[in-house]
């Protein structure tokens, strides 16, 4: 019996990582979401750095929340788009922000 429930916990974590295996990667960094047609990285990474990002990773732990919505509607204003669809100012707490 113990050898039948041990079988089944090991299939059942295998499927189950199998499909959530996203949920186990670092999400990519900001250099790879932002998208605009003919821009190469390099154009991406100025544009990162000319809205005010420290790095091209996007991370930025002392930003506020107002800080970083200023600096991704900037990018957009740039021209660009997100691969993931993520929006800032779509979050709770941004919506009432004065960049959003």
């Amino acid at each position: 019996m113990r050898y039948r429930l041990l079988v089944l916990a090991v299939l059942l974590s295998s499927l189950v990582t199998a499909c959530t295996e996203d949920a186990f990667k670092p999400p990519k960094p900001d250099i790879e979401q932002w998208h605009k047609p003919g821009a190469s990285k390099a154009d991406v990474r100025n544009a990162m750095f000319a809205c005010g990002e420290p790095n091209a990773a996007g991370f930025d732990q002392k930003a506020t929340l107002q800080e970083r919505a200023e600096r991704f509607t900037c990018m957009k204003r740039a021209g660009f788009t997100r691969r993931d669809g993520f929006d800032v100012c779509a979050l709770p707490d941004a919506q009432s922000l004065p960049a959003c």
